[in-house]
């Protein structure tokens, strides 16, 4: 102001001294009395002087650019306090940028401090958990062992049952070509039973009366009740010859048995139900003994159904029944024994059948078993990947914790 106004000086002149250092200090102590300084007294003893000789060697550095540069440059006490009031100012701001690093900083400790904690846990965990998986690998292990030997008992098995059904469908066809030949040759054997059921059938009960009241019947009556009998099996008389008119032929024969067995056959009022029964469930008893002994009756020439008619019609029924008997055993002896063999093959083939059917229960109980051991297996394979995945997990972040413990180890020495 002086200087714009240099005519000041002509009137009156204020000549300000500079403040001694002391009262500087004084200045200083009084103005930061109350100002929070973290500090020791000591400290803030130093600080005071510090201040006031800042302000005087400023002062100085003024006096000296002026001899040098010929230029004024002032320092008052104005600028002393606004020194001080900046001092301030900045003091703030940068003790609250330190507390904030000293926060920072205490907390990094902390965590590194949590994150060694937590590196221990996790070589215990990571030791647990390998020591888990050594085990699952050996639990998977023996069972990829079990699998693959109960694997080859159901193939071992599989290919036994396959084998065994092959060779019991096999024969099973084979049996059923056969029977249905053996029923084609036992077709032809029917006829004759049928013959022999239609005759017995032809047959009354009046019919049966008429030959029970007949008091000499014709020779041909009783050779035809003869066949009867002999088919039966009934007992007859013992065997002498004699003579024997048939068809108004005489041949030598031997004696009937009518007199003796037949007369009371015919009195049975079931006579005519044996008959039938006979040819239904008895017929494949008749053998060749008993043909043997109808062959000299049959082969008389006027024995016959037609001649037999002639003297009645039961006789005729009975020696239709007689021949057709002795033809359906002609035929069925050659059938017989191929059904006898088919029954024993049969037989067999249902053995055979049921013992399919346990095999193929074993081969199932097998493959069963099988697939429950490959579900245990792959549970175990299972829960070894998921140990695995966390164990590498787990080494993954102890690896990156170390090297973060590592890579500030330095700072936290220094802090």
């Amino acid at each position: 102001r002086a200087q714009k106004f240099p005519a000041l000086f002509s009137t009156t002149i204020d000549w300000f001294l500079p403040w001694p250092e002391d009262a500087l200090v004084a200045v200083s102590s009084r103005f930061l009395h109350d100002f929070e300084i973290d500090a020791s007294p000591e400290k803030k003893a130093t600080l005071f002087s510090a201040m006031g000789r800042i302000h005087t060697d400023v002062g100085r550095m003024c006096e000296e650019y002026f001899l040098r540069m010929r230029r004024h440059v002032y320092v008052t006490p104005k600028s002393y306090l606004s020194f001080l009031s900046f001092y301030k100012l900045v003091y703030a701001e940068k003790f609250k940028e330190v507390n904030n690093l000293e926060h920072s900083v205490n907390v990094g400790l902390l965590k590194l401090n949590q994150a060694a904690q937590d590196i221990k846990q996790m070589k215990v965990k990571l030791k647990d958990e390998e020591k888990k998986l050594r085990e699952s690998e050996e639990q998977t292990n023996q069972l990829l062992v079990k699998v693959q030997s109960e694997s080859a008992k159901a193939q071992k098995k599989s290919e036994q049952v396959g084998a065994f059904r092959d060779e019991c469908l096999a024969n099973k066809e084979r049996i059923e070509v056969e029977q249905e030949e053996a029923n084609r040759d036992l077709q032809q054997a029917l006829p004759y039973l049928q013959e022999a059921e239609n005759a017995v059938k032809s047959i009354t009960a009046k019919d049966i009366v008429e030959l029970k009241t007949m008091k000499t019947p014709s020779d041909i009556i009783r050779l035809v009740f003869d066949g009867v009998m002999i088919l039966l099996q009934t007992k007859l008389v013992d065997v002498r010859m004699e003579a024997k008119v048939i068809n108004k032929k005489t041949v030598d024969f031997i004696h009937d048995s009518f007199d003796e067995t037949a007369k009371a056959m015919m009195a049975d009022v079931r006579f005519l139900s044996t008959l039938f029964d006979f040819s239904k469930n008895e017929k494949d008893n008749i053998n060749d003994e008993t043909c043997e002994l109808l062959m000299p009756y049959l082969e008389l020439e006027n024995f016959n159904p037609a001649v037999a008619k002639k003297a009645s019609n039961a006789a005729e029924g009975l020696c239709k029944w007689v021949g057709a008997m002795v033809m359906y055993h002609e035929a069925a002896k050659i059938v017989k024994p191929k059904m006898d063999y088919l029954k024993i093959q049969t037989a067999r083939v249902d053995v055979a059948l049921r013992q399919l059917a346990e095999a193929e229960a074993e081969l199932a109980q097998a493959q069963a078993t099988l697939r429950d051991i490959n579900k245990q297996f792959e549970a175990a394979l299972s829960a070894k990947t998921e140990l695995e995945q966390r164990a590498l997990a787990t080494k993954r972040k102890m690896d990156q914790a170390n090297k973060l413990i590592n890579g500030l180890a330095g700072e936290k020495t220094r802090c």
